[in-house]
């Protein structure tokens, strides 16, 4: 499968050992000749978004994007007309990154805007050039188009739902810890 913006990239069991990405789903957020961007989806922090910023109301998950740049947030939402300068990921899922953050803290204060719109994330998870590309050749990654509502997901099930679609023999995985070499 091509890979572009908006794909969902699934981590292999072959990654269950790896302590970043085992048991993770992805989204693709750029993907060209410099490199490739994507976001977990499913690994939340266990700080809130007013943790950081007081002045956010609500109870907001903050999740962990990934290795790179963890110190700094970043922002995916459906709502394009209401944040400016926001970036198309994939227009034919409605998803966008980025926007000018205190239009959002004010429609996140006016309770316009909610996690049923927006997700934020600290870090993100980066590749180099062709990098992503070999190790989707090495089977560390399955590639499927985004048939989800990211900001409506479960983050425990998600893998075991996803590498299910993948390829239904994977069924095994359904049923494992998330350490099973601990067993």
């Amino acid at each position: 499968m091509k890979l572009h913006n908006g794909k969902l990239l699934i981590s292999s069991p072959e990654l269950l050992l790896d302590h970043v990405f085992n048991q993770s789903v992805l989204l693709l957020t750029e993907h060209n000749d410099k490199g490739s961007m994507g976001f977990m989806l499913n690994k939340p922090l266990i700080i809130r978004l007013n943790d950081i910023f007081e002045d956010i109301p609500g109870n907001i998950q903050l999740w962990n994007g990934g290795p790179v740049e963890t110190g700094n947030m970043f922002y995916i939402h459906n709502v394009p007309e209401l944040i400016p300068n926001a970036i198309p990921i994939d227009p034919s899922n409605n998803l966008y990154i980025g926007g000018e953050f205190e239009v959002i803290k004010k429609l996140l204060q006016q309770e316009i805007l909610d996690e049923g719109n927006i997700k934020f994330f600290l870090g993100y998870s980066g590749w180099a050039p062709d990098q992503l590309s070999e190790e989707i050749k090495e089977k560390a990654w399955f590639v499927t188009p985004n048939n989800l509502n990211i900001f409506d997901i479960n983050p425990k099930n998600l893998w075991k739902e996803k590498i299910v679609d993948v390829n239904p023999k994977n069924v095994i995985w359904k049923n494992a810890p998330l350490n099973p070499h601990l067993n």
